[in-house]
This record gives structure tokens, sequence and C-alpha cells, in this order.
């Protein structure tokens, strides 16, 4: 078995602890309550197992979670529903399900079952163990590959001159292995200045957000960041989240979700646009994916201007990023809405690194044509796209911005 590596938080542990014990002293001899599981350890693989309780009245079961201090925590724990850290129910019980995700990390994690019935109280600890030993990076690669990129319509244009690394990522989509997405990426900034993915139903596919983050297996480890845990504050004293740039709601089936949640496909975005005008749009690019028959998408950040940096979970540091754009190249094969160019439109968002109101109107004031965003990001959007139709026909998409954005959203 291996050992146990905890980030141990003693003034909150002694006095949870002793609280527990203070209520446990007082119970009634003849009423007793208590919360008790099969095994209190398990090994790194998403399960669950059975929880007992037992009480003559009404009772509150909660999961706590001793470790939790970072803004950005993902519940790793839950009871019965995914997401459900709360039960209540009366009388004695052995059905309650205490079900966990896959602790990909080089960490042991714990969380506390805590029962409470009026004055009363119990609890007791499951520990979950970790998939590697901390720094265990033998199966990552030790040099960053550049790989050849494809003439895949998502993708900018990407150089050998410009010290930065194109790599894809390949999943299983509904029974067939295709591309699942590409990133350009900064090995020293430690972010992909873009993430480019095709996006329409099939893609998106079925199934749920595993939440099981993990090392990029293409990258060597000091070339990305670790992210188990959020992001630590930057060297301002601002606290960010783990912004996908592939979001997680564009990649349902499993194994595509679990690529999603790569470090690499992350950057330190402040929560007051993740959460609310950047994550709009996110809901705005599904819906628009759903009304033509694939929706090409670039989600990027720019770093020019930054002096402030955020860090992984093991110091290194990441560059915090100045601004967020979106590229959208939308196709139909029946020409519609842009017959003149053979069924193409585009438009592009550009975000500047803070809050926004959270609004549809909001995020419209921030679209511009495709050349408008090239000209402001500097990267060459849908490279590939006057292969397709011509230089005329690609030049108008990039520099039309139709009404049928606005009348779909």
């Amino acid at each position: 078995m291996r050992s146990l590596r905890y980030r141990i938080i003693p003034v909150m542990l002694t006095v949870f602890a002793a609280g527990i014990a203070a209520v446990s002293c007082d119970k009634p001899q003849e009423d007793p309550v208590s919360v008790s599981i099969r095994k209190g350890e398990a090994e790194y693989p998403s399960s669950n197992q059975f929880v007992t309780v037992t009480a003559t009245g009404q009772w509150e079961l909660s999961i706590s979670f001793p470790d939790a201090t970072e803004e950005d925590f993902t519940q790793w724990g839950y009871l019965g529903e995914r997401d459900n850290a709360t039960i209540s129910g009366s009388g004695p019980r052995k059905d309650i399900v205490l079900g966990w995700t896959a602790n990909n990390s080089f960490e042991a994690r714990r969380l506390w079952l805590v029962l409470r019935s009026g004055t009363q109280a119990d609890s007791c600890m499951f520990v979950q163990q970790a998939k590697a030993q901390q720094g265990g990076t033998g199966d990552l690669p030790t040099t960053l590959v550049n790989e050849p990129a494809p003439e895949w319509l998502e993708l900018p244009a990407t150089s050998d001159s410009d010290g930065l690394y194109f790599v894809t990522h390949s999943a299983p989509i509904n029974g067939r292995e295709v591309r699942n997405y590409s990133m350009y990426w900064d090995k020293d900034a430690l972010v992909a200045h873009w993430v480019a993915y095709p996006l329409n139903s099939w893609y998106i596919s079925n199934g749920g957000r595993t939440d099981e983050w993990d090392i990029d297996p293409k990258y060597p480890f000091n070339y990305q960041p670790v992210l188990y845990g959020a992001f630590r504050r930057s060297n301002l004293g601002r606290s960010f989240s783990r912004g996908h740039q592939c979001p997680s709601a564009d990649r349902l089936s499993y194994e595509s979700n679990l690529q999603t949640f790569y470090g690499t496909n992350m950057t330190p975005q402040l929560g007051e646009l993740n959460s609310y005008a950047w994550a709009k749009l996110e809901g705005m690019v599904r819906d628009w994916s759903k009304k033509v028959d694939t929706l090409y998408v670039v989600t990027g950040c720019t770093i020019k201007g930054s002096e402030e940096y955020a860090y992984d979970n093991y110091g290194k540091a990441v560059t915090v990023p100045t601004g967020y754009f979106k590229a959208l190249l939308g196709y139909s094969k029946n020409g519609t809405p842009s017959p003149s160019t053979g069924g193409y439109l585009g438009i592009g968002f550009y975000f500047e690194h803070r809050r926004y109101t959270n609004s549809d109107a909001t995020v419209m004031q921030q679209a511009m044509t495709l050349d408008a965003l090239e000209e402001l990001t500097g990267f060459d959007f849908f490279c590939n796209l006057p292969k397709k139709i011509g230089n005329d026909q690609a030049a108008r998409v990039e520099s039309t911005l139709e009404s049928w954005w606005n009348n779909n959203k």
C-alpha cells in the first residue's frame, strides 16, 4: 500500500475532531447515532460503497472536504447523485451510496462523512489513494514534439519559426477514433495560444463531465502545468479558475471529456469572466453548432503585455493571459445561411481578461469580423478555407459579419 501524503490543516482538523469528540461523548446510551463504511481506504479508480447510518429520528449526512481550501475546488466525493454532498432521512439506513471519482493526482485525498441528528453527531473518514507517487513521471515523454499540422478546416496557420508547438489529441467518439482537439503550445508561458476543434451534435455526443483532472501524456512534465487542484495565487494576489479552452460540455463522451481535463487545456482565468460572460459565450457556441452542419471553433488567449503569473500545483509559473478570443467558422451543406460563400460564414469575439455583465447582448457587443480578430491577435484563422472555396469567397467570409449569428443565438 502506498504511503499517504496529506496536506494537513492542523487547526481545522483539531477543531473539527474536537467538536465531534465532544458531541460523541454526550451520546445517550439508549439512543446511539453512528455512521460507518465498510472500507475506510480505496485505490485511485472511481468507485462507490454503501454507508450505514444508525439513528432513530431525523438526521442529516454530509461530506466535509478538509483540504478544500482553494477557490476552484472540484467535489470528488458524493452521496447518491453526482455533485450531491448532503442527504437527509429518518431512522436506520444501509443503502446510502458514497461515490468518488478517479484520483489521477500524485497525492492521496480524504473526506469526512458527518452525521447529525438533533444534538448528536458522529463521523468517519474515507481516504482515496493516488494514481502515482509524487514526482512519478516515468511514462511521460522527455522531449516535446512539434507535430505536422494537417489541412483541417478548424486550424489556424502555424510556423516553424515562432517557437510554438502544434499538438493534436484524438479520442473515440461514437465508436470512431477521431481528432478531439489541437493546440498551439507555448512551453515557456505554459499555455496554449489557441485550441481548435470541430463541433456539432455528433462530436458533443452523450455523457457527462468527468472532473478527472490529469496530466497530458504528450508533454514532458516540466513543459505542462499540473492542475489536480486549482492554480495558486498570482504575484498580484489574485485567484484564478482552471479555465477550459475546449470546454468540457463540448465533449461529453467519456474519453474525449477526459482529455478536456488535461492541464494543457487550461489557462489561469478569473472566475468573474470564466463563470459568467465567457460561459455565456460557450453556451451560445454550442447552440450555434446545432444550427449548422459543423461549427469549426478556435479558442485562444493573448499573453502580450502580461507581467502576471499563476502557479501550478508544483510551483511552475504559468503566464496569466491579458485577453481571450474565439474564432468561429460555420458550414451548412445546403448552402444556407450564406449561399454566396458555399455555406460558410464566420465571426470572432475578443474579451479583455476582466469581468463583463452576463448577457447575450454583452457577448454580441464583443463580436467582430474574422479579419478584425486576426489583426487584433496576429493569428491567421481558418488558413485552409481558401483551398475549399477559393481566395475571393474566403476573403468574403473573413470580412463579413452576417446577421445570422445575432438572429440565432
